[in-house]
């Protein structure tokens, strides 16, 4: 009898434990999101220094960057056109809401960036030609 209460009271305080330290951005989304780059063919995309995506002969290029809570300059090089950045802004991403007043939802989705998405999936650049 002991034994079955037992159970009962640790499958309780899993359930507990489980809906007090989750959060919804973490358990619906993903780490990155998706971004389509449309502009000069063969152009190179940069975040931080490193190459995230290149556009083909089509100029369309698709990379997955990393979700932040503040927005984010890329850069797009190709030889012979300058460097051009390019603005990815952050947003609050409306199932972070789900978290309500659970404050360990808000602070985990904080900490890993889920909390916020980027605003555009879609970005268009135009690059001048070097002089």
């Amino acid at each position: 009898m002991k034994t079955k209460k037992s159970i009962c009271m640790l499958v309780l305080a899993s359930c507990i434990g489980s809906a007090t330290l989750t959060s919804c951005g973490t358990l619906f989304t993903p780490t990155k999101q998706s971004i389509t780059f449309s502009g000069n063919s063969h152009a190179t995309i940069y975040d931080n220094g490193r190459v995230i995506a290149r556009t083909g002969d089509d100029g369309m290029g698709t990379a997955k960057v990393s979700k932040s809570l503040s927005d984010k300059t890329l850069i797009v090089k190709k030889e012979g056109y300058k460097p051009t950045s390019v603005e990815l802004e952050a947003t609050l991403n409306p199932v972070s809401i789900l978290n309500l007043t659970n404050v360990f939802g808000w602070a985990i989705d904080l900490a890993t960036g889920k909390c916020c998405r980027w605003d555009t999936e879609f970005v268009e650049f135009e690059m001048e030609v070097q002089q």
